[in-house]
């Protein structure tokens, strides 16, 4: 993101960030997982994700969104329904007063609620139709400019029937889908890289936490294709790290 889009990012939102003191360091053994959803079904589980997400968007409109419009740095901060464009890595445009348009991707762990993983999952690859096909992080053709991550934090443990006044908080970071590709790249992980190493895993038919010699804090990780039809392969980034690269981080609790 440009040093005036981040300025102008953080006069707009300052009233609603809330500062929080650093976080200890925590351990990434302290729970194993396969990305944002875990592997206990035998089928996929967009319909109750998309009813999830809809939910948590609910949430987000009208406890962080809602404060984001300020005429003099946007024109406009919208929602898109569009599933073309939501397929396209778009969850939420900001306009900025030149016409610009900065679409954001949110990503939320939301079979993990409650429990403030110290992680967060990337995908590089998944199945669809049974063939391996590139995942979100990878994949240059989507449109995605910046990434919200989120932490949610509900009235129940499970994403189930859940609505929008179940969220009693989430934790989120707002960074740059390309910070984070650098950062990876100047740990040696390029995009091709990934794709490789995901195609060596699956080939191999490797399950679960995969160590990536010389680096703390960043893992892989393959799902088992028996128990979840998509199997992705995730690199899986330590909180720490990404808060490093972040934007901005904002703590969204209801008013």
């Amino acid at each position: 993101m440009s040093n005036w889009l981040y300025e102008l990012f953080r006069k707009v939102f300052k009233k609603t960030h809330k500062s929080a003191p650093p976080e200890p360091e925590q351990s990434l053994q302290r729970r194993q997982y396969e990305g944002n959803r875990p592997q206990i079904a035998t089928q996929s589980r967009r319909q109750e994700d998309m009813s999830a997400e809809a939910q948590l968007a609910c949430f987000m409109d009208k406890y962080l969104y809602s404060d984001f419009p300020n005429n003099e740095a946007f024109d406009r901060i919208r929602r898109i329904s569009d599933k073309n464009e939501q397929l396209n890595g778009v969850d939420v445009e900001f306009i900025g007063k030149d016409g610009t348009r900065y679409c954001v991707d949110e990503k939320a762990q939301l079979y993990y609620l409650n429990q403030d993983l110290p992680t967060f999952a990337f995908e590089i690859m998944f199945k669809r139709d049974g063939y391996d096909t590139t995942g979100w992080l990878c994949n240059s053709s989507l449109k995605t400019d910046l990434y919200m991550l989120i932490w949610p934090f509900a009235t129940q443990d499970t994403p189930k029937g859940i609505t929008w006044d179940k969220f009693t908080k989430a934790d989120c970071l707002l960074i740059h889908k390309n910070k984070i590709l650098k950062m990876l790249y100047d740990r040696g992980l390029s995009v091709e890289k990934m794709q490789r190493d995901a195609e060596y895993i699956r080939r191999t038919g490797q399950i679960g936490k995969i160590p990536i010699e010389g680096l703390r804090g960043i893992y892989y990780y393959a799902s088992n294709p028996q128990r979840y039809r998509e199997a992705p392969i995730n690199v899986v980034i330590s909180k720490n790290i990404l808060k490093e690269i972040a934007q901005r981080r904002y703590i969204v609790i209801p008013k």
